[in-house]
């Protein structure tokens, strides 16, 4: 069998689970009336088909309405609300699955604005709890927080996770950065961690010494001063002593986020080490997290010892049948996350919430379902990018005659070029899969063919996927090759920087700061080149979410790149670029060279031809709106499943 290491049956406390894997919390905030509904239990139910062993669920509000944190939070506090969390759970053990309840509490009350240590926040006035609550206060939250696990075992969730990482109340109060009390619970290591221990013993106390108790630790606050792994090792062995069946071991705080939510730039399991250094000195299992994005990885950290169990959160967002795929020797059908955060962070992506740029069921599960056709159609996919593919691809798998058009030697389109900037190699994942899952097609691909209207109609498709990218934005008095005469500086379109490489000189002027224009400033910069990015808006990244844009900032910084907001380019002419700031002042950069990357709109020329010569006709990806790689995806799902 292979990973053979990964699928071995183990023990949580009484519990005993099919394999190693862990699905741990992803927050989806898919709940508008802190009631379970459609949409959470169509992803869950994916998740536990798919093979995790467990999945962690959000904490419902234990203290409401004092401690609750709005319609995303769910509620436990009434029957009505219980019924629809049993219907959850009832749906993840009906797929073999086990559900733990995540157990937190806020680490801010609302409070008078002359509060000792009082702040506004959203319209209101909020005292951070670690300092500022009494010996008292912090007993009571104690006794809510047990009494919140009483009820996750009255309910049927298989067990608790208590949150003791990521910078929240627990987390704080361990840490000697943030905890600055001098009572039982401050100063020495002991006091920090007494909040901890008193929860899992008095977790015991509620919900019975039977109950699974598994506590996400902080392990490394990777901050001068914090917590290191030294200090989590003595708090690992509390923990382990007061009744804790497992630990996970976590890092970072709220300001070391990439710690706890891994991107691109960081290497495949980057905390795994911390796993090992808990596993050393505790006699209960030890779970690893952070960016475990294969089963290669998860195996071998099961056979090396390392730890007990993986956790593995967006990797089963991309791809909820990671698990059964690895199992049935399917390895190659894992569609793999990129570690993006783009869809999937923070407010996740517009219009959606929730979902996953690689993954377009991700959050859409009771929506979009693969059927079989009800009428086969020959169809014409024009375009071979991402959406092309994905579009042939699922309108095959659902019956239909595809024939697949691209005018490149090879299927990828602009993604071909994607993974060219720092640290995006792992986008070479998503053509990969989608490669791999074309081939398993009936699909027919005709490569090197930019296909008109003529061939198209001499195929006589019943429908049309339009599927031909998009094209850059012009600008007056520039030319997008860079031929430009010899007074003038050249001028490139971005994407013509990535294929071709020009040599773009020593002074850089790149007009566009969002995503691409930032990164290749970051692919570009050297000691020898002196590099700005003009922005008409009043900052840069825009569209990437805090994490990544934060990190690539730091590098631009570091690279000494210049970076001009709330400034417009007003002509390019010899050897330098005029601008206009918002006060109206103007000035002149000298420039050796000129990168566009302001923008794309829609190649559907052939759409309104197409229109009057096909019964149907659909454009999907950047040819009916620019975006990102999973709006792209996204719409060409939602054409091929409805075809």
């Amino acid at each position: 069998m292979p990973f053979d290491n990964l699928f071995q049956e183990g023990n949580i406390g009484i519990l005993r689970l099919r394999n190693r894997i862990i699905m741990p919390l992803y927050p989806t905030k898919y709940s508008q009336d802190s009631r379970v509904n459609d949409r959470m239990l169509a992803f869950y139910k994916e998740r536990a088909g798919g093979g995790a062993a467990m999945i962690v669920l959000d904490c419902p509000c234990l203290d409401y309405p004092a401690a609750y944190k709005g319609k995303n939070e769910l509620r436990i506090d009434e029957p009505s609300y219980v019924k629809g969390i049993q219907k959850l759970l009832n749906v993840i053990h009906k797929e073999g699955a086990v559900a733990f309840m995540h157990l937190n509490y806020p680490k801010e009350r609302i409070c008078d604005e002359k509060a000792d240590g009082a702040r506004q926040k959203k319209g209101k006035w909020v005292q951070p709890l670690v300092n500022y609550m009494t010996a008292d206060d912090a007993r009571e939250i104690i006794v809510k927080m047990a009494s919140g696990a009483g009820m996750a075992r009255e309910t049927g969730y298989d067990g608790i996770e208590i949150q003791a990482g990521y910078g929240d109340l627990i987390s704080q109060l361990l840490s000697p950065l943030s905890n600055k009390r001098g009572d039982d619970f401050g100063g020495p290591i002991e006091n920090r961690a007494r909040f901890l221990v008193e929860l899992i013993q008095k977790v015991k106390q509620e919900a019975g010494k039977d109950f699974p108790v598994m506590v996400k630790l902080v392990c490394d606050e990777y901050m001068a001063g914090g917590l290191s792994l030294n200090d989590s090792r003595e708090i690992a062995k509390m923990t382990a002593s007061a009744g804790a069946d497992a630990i996970i071991a976590n890092a970072g705080n709220k300001e070391t986020k990439i710690k706890t939510i891994p991107i691109h730039s960081s290497k495949p399991g980057p905390i795994v080490h911390l796993a090992n250094g808990i596993k050393e000195v505790v006699d209960i299992p030890v779970v690893a997290i952070g960016k475990i994005n294969t089963p290669e990885l998860a195996d071998q950290i099961i056979s090396e010892g390392k730890a007990d169990f993986v956790a593995m959160a967006r990797a089963l967002v991309a791809d909820p049948y990671l698990p059964l795929k690895a199992l049935q020797g399917r390895r190659e059908e894992i569609r793999g996350c990129i570690y993006c955060l783009e869809d999937c962070f923070e407010n996740g992506a517009a219009g959606l919430g929730r979902g996953c740029s690689v993954n377009p069921f991700a959050g859409q599960e009771y929506l979009l379902e693969l059927t079989p056709a009800k009428k086969r159609k020959k169809l014409a996919v024009i375009g071979g990018g991402p959406a092309g593919m994905q579009a042939a691809i699922l309108a095959s798998q659902r019956g239909h005659q595809v024939i697949l058009f691209e005018k490149e030697d090879s299927p990828g389109g602009q993604f071909l070029l994607a993974d060219r900037a720092p640290f995006k190699g792992e986008v070479k994942e998503l053509l990969r899969y989608l490669n791999h899952m074309l081939g398993l097609t009936n699909v027919k691909v005709i490569l090197n063919k930019e296909a008109g209207l003529e061939d198209i109609i001499a195929e006589s498709p019943d429908a049309v996927v339009l599927a031909a990218g998009s094209h850059p934005k012009d600008i007056p008095g520039k030319d997008l090759h860079g031929q430009t005469s010899l007074s003038m500086p050249p001028v490139y379109e971005v994407r013509k920087v990535y294929k071709h490489r020009p040599d773009p000189g020593k002074r850089i002027i790149i007009i566009g700061g969002g995503d691409i224009g930032c990164e290749t400033a970051d692919m570009l910069a050297s000691d020898d080149r002196e590099i700005t990015i003009i922005e008409i808006l009043e900052s840069v990244l825009q569209r990437m979410k805090s994490i990544p844009g934060e990190e690539l900032l730091d590098r631009l910084k570091e690279k000494n790149v210049k970076i001009m907001t709330g400034t417009r380019v007003t002509a390019i002419e010899s050897g330098a670029v005029r601008i206009e700031d918002k006060e109206g002042n103007r000035s002149s950069l000298k420039a050796d060279s000129v990168i566009l990357s302001i923008g794309s709109l829609p190649e559907d020329s052939l759409l309104n031809p197409l229109k009057q010569k096909i019964p149907e006709v659909y454009p999907v990806g950047e040819a009916a709106q620019p975006g990102n790689i999973g709006t792209a995806l996204r719409s060409a799902a939602k054409v091929a499943l409805t075809l």
